[in-house]
């Protein structure tokens, strides 16, 4: 019997995560079943619960898999000297953030809102999305901190406090992607950098 590669295991790992976040943004946590996750999976139940003991444990495992995304970006954006523009870091993030949720022809970009809705009645995710939201944060805290040392942006700005109404531009960008239809993250990210400046 052939041996089964870690990548192979990883793959098919990531294969569920996929399936289950299509249907969690299709039907919300509640009302999707874990039938439902195996099926669009393409994998038997003793292959799911191999990786996933129950419901709570994938909802956990899609939710992290999503948000991390957004902050290994934002990472890779730091590396660079001299650091982008706000409007180009905003675009990558977003652009980014679009390519994770709208593979194969399905847009799941409907989860992020299952995600803060779920977090208002479940303490883990509450948990887990305020984490990975303050190292977003903290992550443009400092992209605002090397601007300022280049003098791009005045000295006296507070990069913490500038660093929220400029976070929110990402929900932002989903709630009016799902209620008005798709946003351009360039045309998005070069409006706002433009209200920045005023």
């Amino acid at each position: 019997m052939p041996r089964v590669t870690e990548q192979y295991i990883q793959r098919r790992r990531q294969e569920i995560l996929e399936a289950a976040g299509r249907c969690f943004a299709r039907d919300g946590f509640h009302a999707t079943s874990m039938d439902d996750v195996i099926d669009a999976a393409g994998v038997s139940t003793s292959v799911f619960y191999r990786w996933f003991r129950g419901k709570d444990e994938l909802v956990i495992a899609t939710v992290t898999d999503v948000l991390r995304g957004m902050v290994v970006v934002l990472d890779d954006i730091l590396e660079v000297d001299p650091p982008p523009p706000l409007a180009d870091a905003v675009e990558r993030v977003l652009a980014a953030t679009l390519t994770r949720m709208t593979r194969d022809g399905h847009d799941t970009t409907a989860l992020a809102v299952q995600v803060w809705t779920e977090a208002l009645r479940n303490p883990e995710i509450h948990q887990l999305i305020a984490h990975c939201y303050e190292q977003l944060r903290d992550r443009l805290a400092e992209l605002i901190r090397r601007h300022q040392a280049l003098g791009a942006i005045p000295a006296e700005v507070d990069p913490r406090m500038v660093a929220r109404p400029l976070f929110s531009l990402f929900p932002g960008f989903v709630v009016q992607r799902l209620l008005l239809g798709p946003e351009d993250p360039k045309l998005y990210a070069q409006a706002a950098q433009a209200l920045l400046r005023a």
